[in-house]
């Protein structure tokens, strides 16, 4: 059998690790590291045939898609207070009046967490041997598994983080739960925040 190999799916083929950012192409664009173990995408998707009498099987045109969720794993052993607020959305959090740095984290009442409790971004690029990047994108992201922190001997703390995106009900806010493209490069400067420059005389 002759198995044709072409440039293209040659070059398309991924290479090493991922690279995360949090709120990219934003002001706030935060790069999540250091990370061991990889970085892993993953849909969920819960598809229903609709079924009639005198069905042979699943039948074409009749599947309707039900719900879908998308999620970003990856393990950090940046044991700041920021990854630790990320594993406890809505917890108080107590911020240095300077560097804005978060000093103290405190259990928070029970409710309905705030929208600043969501990650506006969640994404990651992979390399491909082309050189270009496949860049994967969650919105409105949330880690709700809680946190598992250890301090073990002769080893090094591991966090888990995973970041799920979330649906929003105002039709009128057009953001993707997910989105997947191809990009040439990464920008790791995050973009100046327009209302804070000056205007130019």
């Amino acid at each position: 059998m002759d198995t044709k190999v072409t440039k293209e799916q040659v070059e398309n083929i991924q290479l090493d690790h991922g690279i995360l950012f949090k709120n990219y192409g934003l002001p706030t664009q935060e790069l999540v590291a250091p990370l061991r173990g990889g970085t892993t995408f993953t849909v969920e998707r819960t598809y229903r045939s609709i079924e009639f009498d005198g069905a042979r099987g699943k039948t074409k045109g009749l599947t309707t898609l039900d719900d879908e969720n998308a999620t970003l794993t990856v393990k950090t052993l940046n044991s700041s207070l920021e990854t630790f607020a990320d594993k406890l959305p809505g917890a108080k959090i107590t911020r240095d009046e300077e560097t804005k740095k978060i000093t103290k984290i405190e259990a928070s009442k029970m409710g309905i967490l705030p929208d600043d409790a969501y990650i506006e971004n969640v994404t990651v690029f992979a390399q491909k041997i082309s050189g270009e990047f496949v860049k994967i994108t969650i919105s409105n992201a949330m880690d709700e598994n809680g946190i598992e922190f250890a301090a073990v001997q002769k080893a090094e703390g591991e966090i888990e983080l995973a970041y799920s995106a979330h649906h929003t009900y105002d039709e009128n806010e057009k953001v993707p739960l997910y989105t997947i493209e191809n990009i040439k490069e990464i920008s790791y400067d995050a973009p100046e925040d327009d209302e804070n420059q000056e205007e130019e005389v």
